[in-house]
Formats: C-alpha cells, structure tokens, sequence
C-alpha cells in the first residue's frame, strides 16, 4: 500500500521472509533488537508503534515489556514479512499493518513510544516519516531507532564479491542498505521534525556468524538481490563465496567469522 514517494524501498519476496527470520534474526537482528529497546525502558501498559517491524522480532520484545495492558502494533509494507511476524505472534496480542510510514491511517497522540530497527535509512521521504512519528505520538512519547553506523568488515568483503561476480548494479543496491544519514544530520531531521532532547549514541556488538560457505548463501538468500545470486551458475556462486572467504580469513574464530558491527541510535522526545 505505497504512498506516492513515502514507501519502504527494503523487499523481500518467496522464501527470503523465512531464511531472514531463521538465520539473520539469531544471528544479527534479535540481538541489535534488544539493544535498541534498552533506550526506550518500555513500562507495563505503553502503547507502542515499531515501524518497519519485518518478522517482528522487536516487536514481540516490547509486547513482553509492556505487558497485557499495553498496546503493540507492528507496521512493514512487506506483506511476507508480516505472515510470518503473525505466524510466529499467534499467541500474542500484536496489532499487524501493512502500510508505508505514512499511509498508515493511525490517529493522532496514539502512542507513547515509537521503535524503528534497521529500518529509517529505507525511508524515501525521511522528513514526512518522523512528522508522521511525531504527529503518532502523544505528548511526552519517545522515539528510538537504529541505524547502522556504515559497513561492517564482513559487508565490505560481501559487496565486493557481489560486484565481481554478479554486477556493479547489485552491488549498489546491496551496499545501499548500510548507506546511511551521520549522527550529525539524524539529530537535526529528528529535531527539525520537532522532537527534543534528540541524541545519538553508537552502539558496537561483536558478530559471530558461520563460515563464508554456510552463511553467504543463507544471507544472500534473505536478500532483495536473492534471485541475481541464485540466477549464478554454481561455479560462480562457489567463487563469490571464496572471495568472501579469502577476504575475511583474518576474522575466522573456530567455525566461525567474527567481526565487529555498529550502529547508531537516535532518540527523542516529543
């Protein structure tokens, strides 16, 4: 359900929903998901909006957090993401939308907190997402997001074996996901959108991931350039996977590649 330029530009499509929420939440995203929450302190009974929810891995932290008086709703534009956030929420008492950050329909002061993880840096029209955050929060609400703080050793070797072995034009497109607003220019559109108290802080988690041979599949499978990588014939998806190999032999711990990431969280208050 777009809205003009305000779409989120991340998809996903056919098995990427399931590969993302089996191998890159565990491994990257419910753990970057409860750092991010560590800014909001959710309390028992707040309403709270997590935008850009995907398979609602945040979204189902801050439903535990709030408790059964509050109120959770996830919004993506993504509609295999969403199944599979309400197939693994079945349980739970979670609000699913589907919908662009602005053509959401929410009514005004209707929420305490707004969460965004990964998910700021897709927004085309940033500046009409956080009026629209703030227009959707009540007075005194808060608002966290995180984004990443640049490529990370692993995603600098990846880009590059992409633009070898599949093209340039894939390449930007997968680097794109880490090319994302300083702190510097995150505090000024979020307080240009209205909200005080705006700070950044830089969080670093240590990533521990398999092998180039297990995982690079696995992550280009979760992709929205899954099917360039799976359109390789075998000998040439077997040399991407090398290159990547090669490139990061250094951060190889055991069975597995070890690098350091990081992100930005930006916070404000209504």
């Amino acid at each position: 359900m777009g809205k003009g330029d305000c779409s989120m530009s991340f998809q996903l499509s056919g098995s990427a929903p399931e590969i993302y929420e089996n191998t890159m939440v565990p491994m990257w995203f419910g753990r970057w998901a409860e750092a991010l929450l560590t800014f909001v302190s959710l309390k028992p009974g707040e309403a709270v909006l997590d935008v850009a929810c995907g398979t609602g891995v945040t979204t189902r932290i801050a439903k535990l957090d709030v408790g059964n008086g509050g109120r959770v709703t996830g919004l993506d534009i993504n509609a295999g993401m969403l199944a599979k956030a309400r197939e693994l929420a079945a349980d739970m008492d979670i609000t699913w939308i589907e919908s662009d950050v602005l053509g959401t329909g929410l009514p005004k002061d209707n929420f305490n907190v707004v969460i965004s993880q990964h998910g700021y840096h897709y927004f085309p029209d940033q500046p009409a997402a956080l009026r629209e955050f703030y227009r959707v929060l009540a007075p005194s609400g808060r608002i966290a997001m995180s984004i990443w703080d640049g490529h990370s050793a692993y995603t600098k070797a990846l880009c590059s074996a992409v633009e070898n072995f599949i093209s340039p034009e894939i390449a930007k497109k997968q680097r794109g996901q880490r090319e994302t607003p300083s702190a510097d220019k995150l505090i000024a559109d979020v307080s240009g959108a209205g909200f005080r108290n705006v700070t950044v802080a830089r969080q670093e988690l240590s990533i521990k991931v398999p092998l180039a041979a297990e995982f690079v599949p696995l992550h280009l499978g979760s992709m929205p350039i899954a099917n360039a990588f799976q359109s390789l014939p075998d000998k040439e998806k077997e040399a991407l996977i090398a290159d990547v190999a090669d490139t990061l032999r250094g951060q190889v711990v055991g069975d597995q590649i070890v690098y350091p990431d990081a992100v930005n969280v930006v916070t404000g208050v209504k």
